[in-house]
């Protein structure tokens, strides 16, 4: 009796890991659609303005590691953006030798239209649920997001597409992990 519970229970468990999975997966790709329809650069560009609109004043090695590029290669996306006028490069307050990334006015205004598509998105979901639907999917997502990590660099490589100004009201599940 025991037995047929447990692997009643692992084959449930297993079903729960693929939908989650296939959950990831099919959110993550209707965001970069939704994305790549702003006619813009690749991903990680939208990505390292967002995580650059998020978290100004970061160095390009900062960057580096939140996108998971070489310094060389993060120095290479910074140049683009410099050229379309998205990113601006400034003299440290802190470090007069470091170099530290701003949006400009014209970046801010891209990361508003990525973080819409973003929200075009997801809100598709949530649109499906009825409130209490929302709550208790929200009380999950909030354990589970808040498990991932305790470590700076890699809540920001997991939230380097979030509208940070929205999370952080709410306490950001994320960001409250970090020890």
């Amino acid at each position: 009796m025991i037995e047929s519970h447990i692997i009643k229970f692992m084959k449930n468990e297993k079903y729960i890991s693929n939908l989650i999975g296939t959950f990831a997966t099919s959110v993550s790709n209707d965001i970069e659609k939704q994305i790549a329809e702003l006619g813009g650069r690749s991903l990680s560009h939208e990505a390292a303005l967002v995580t650059i609109y998020n978290h100004p004043n970061e160095t390009i090695d900062v960057l580096s590691k939140v996108l998971g590029l070489t310094h060389s290669g993060a120095v290479r996306l910074i140049n683009t953006l410099e050229k379309e006028e998205l990113v601006e490069r400034r003299k440290s307050v802190k470090d007069a030798r470091s170099v530290v990334l701003c949006v400009t006015d014209k970046g801010s205004q891209r990361v508003e239209l990525v973080l819409g598509s973003r929200e075009t998105a997801t809100s598709k979901i949530l649109n499906n649920f009825n409130d209490e639907q929302k709550q208790s999917f929200l009380s999950l997502i909030e354990i589970a997001l808040g498990s991932l990590t305790t470590e700076q660099v890699e809540a920001r490589k997991i939230c380097k597409l979030c509208n940070e100004g929205v999370c952080r009201k709410q306490g950001c599940p994320v960001e409250n992990s970090i020890k």
